[in-house]
């Protein structure tokens, strides 16, 4: 089992294991469930949003997980942290609704990336042309880019 596997099944049994939490699954996604360095993206499917309280939130910070505070869309948006000084991530949730359409398009980008090396590799190539930009700018143009490439395959 690889480094990178035995964090992520540590974080989910974390996540898992929160008292009277109401997530219902916990999936590795991004480029590091495909083996590549980087951020961890985590995909934590819940009931529904309204299910995430304030406690919830509680217990993630205490966890070492802290939200985001962003526009997002049908989602919440937790980090961790290499360090609260430099603020560089090391792990990222997104937390969806379960039988949502966004926790679909996730698991089936996922999927698709994993079946389809040639898209893995246009989806790496793309990713180290906007490496140059800022965080919020590099996060919009890789949504764009799961937009145009994934989503709209349907």
């Amino acid at each position: 089992m690889t480094d990178i596997q035995n964090q992520f099944d540590n974080k989910r049994r974390i996540l898992l294991d929160l008292l009277d939490s109401p997530v219902i699954d916990v999936r590795h996604i991004g480029s590091t469930a495909l083996g590549d360095e980087g951020i961890m993206d985590i995909l934590v499917i819940v009931p529904n949003l309204h299910a995430m309280t304030t406690l919830d939130e509680k217990r993630l910070n205490q966890s070492g997980f802290y939200r985001l505070h962003h526009p997002y869309h049908k989602k919440c948006v937790f980090s961790e942290f290499h360090d609260l000084i430099s603020l560089k991530e090391k792990c990222r949730l997104h937390i969806v609704e379960n039988n949502g359409n966004k926790a679909r398009i996730y698991l089936e980008a996922q999927n698709m990336l994993a079946e389809s090396e040639a898209l893995a590799a246009e989806f790496r190539s793309y990713k180290e042309k906007i490496r140059h930009l800022s965080q919020k700018d590099y996060e919009s143009a890789k949504a764009n880019w799961f937009r145009l490439r994934i989503a709209n395959k349907h």
